[in-house]
């Protein structure tokens, strides 16, 4: 199994799906993320985590090494934007297929929130994301772990995010806050711990008078840089070809506590049919029989 990059034919397919000239750069940060996290701003901080021992070890064929065998499941296509859907496979055919040409369109599948740690508890040892959180805070790592094309739907998180690029090239779109809920686009799709815009960044932001362009940003990530991306920020991410994102969640325990709660009801309540029944991103749509592995945190 190799571990080759994207090939060139699809970098026509992938510029038009990725085009960010409507959008103002954001430029790279100065000092640590510690030092910016209560700036309540996003802000990429590059190449802050080159010297991991993951960026240069966690290869698709390392990855899969571990347990080539694992049931995965897979989330196919746009989840938060569109319908649900999910398919299965194991973790060793599943990063077999990233090496080679990416699929198209529908057949994007895409492993997401994967609690890689968990499941390996020896890669800890590869990475130093401990370092970059405020002391005492809780925190929850995933990844994210995609071809070049698959992409997440514009959607905000309700705890901040220290987002690691750990293999590949991703890009994400932002929006500052309160931009989906002023154009009536907020979406009554259920997902735990975000919330949803009905409509994609391209279209939020085409329907922005220029005066008010300041509010969408765009920024691509090269292994070992650093975005943080406070709660509440409208978000839309996109593979530029296929990588690893580390996504860590964190906050005070005042906070995390005061949210738990909150969720916790709200899925009680989606859980009994009397939330988003058969609409959201925890439940493939038809029958709404089955239920995602793992989540954000």
């Amino acid at each position: 199994m190799s571990d080759r990059t994207d090939p060139e034919c699809n970098r026509k397919e992938l510029e038009e799906v990725t085009e960010a000239s409507d959008f103002r750069p954001l430029p790279a940060a100065t000092g640590t993320p510690m030092a910016h996290l209560r700036s309540e701003t996003p802000a990429v901080f590059r190449r802050t985590a080159s010297d991991w021992p993951a960026v240069s070890t966690w290869t698709f064929r390392h990855i899969a090494s571990l347990a080539p065998s694992l049931r995965v499941q897979l989330v196919k296509g746009n989840r938060e934007k569109d319908h649900t859907a999910f398919t299965e496979s194991t973790l060793g055919e599943y990063l077999d297929s990233l090496t080679g040409e990416s699929p198209d369109g529908d057949d994007l599948t895409y492993l997401k929130e994967f609690d890689l740690l968990k499941r390996f508890p020896g890669l800890r040892g590869d990475l130093r994301h401990e370092q970059m959180f405020p002391r005492g805070s809780v925190t929850s790592c995933s990844t994210w772990i995609g071809p070049a094309l698959a992409r997440t739907g514009l959607h905000h998180d309700l705890l901040d995010n220290l987002a690691v690029q750990i293999t590949g090239r991703k890009r994400f779109y932002l929006a500052r806050p309160g931009t989906v809920e002023r154009a009536g686009a907020l979406s009554a799709k259920y997902d735990a711990w975000a919330r949803l815009s009905r409509v994609g960044i391209a279209e939020l932001a085409a329907a922005h008078a220029p005066a008010t362009s300041d509010a969408f940003f765009a920024v691509d990530l090269e292994p070992g840089d650093v975005l943080y991306v406070p709660a509440r920020w409208w978000h839309e991410v996109v593979n530029l070809s296929a990588g690893i994102l580390l996504s860590g969640f964190f906050g005070s325990t005042m906070r995390v506590t005061s949210l738990w709660a909150r969720v916790r009801l709200r899925d009680t309540l989606h859980r009994a049919g009397l939330l988003s029944p058969g609409n959201c991103t925890c439940h493939a749509d038809r029958r709404g029989a089955q239920h995602r592995w793992g989540g954000t945190p």
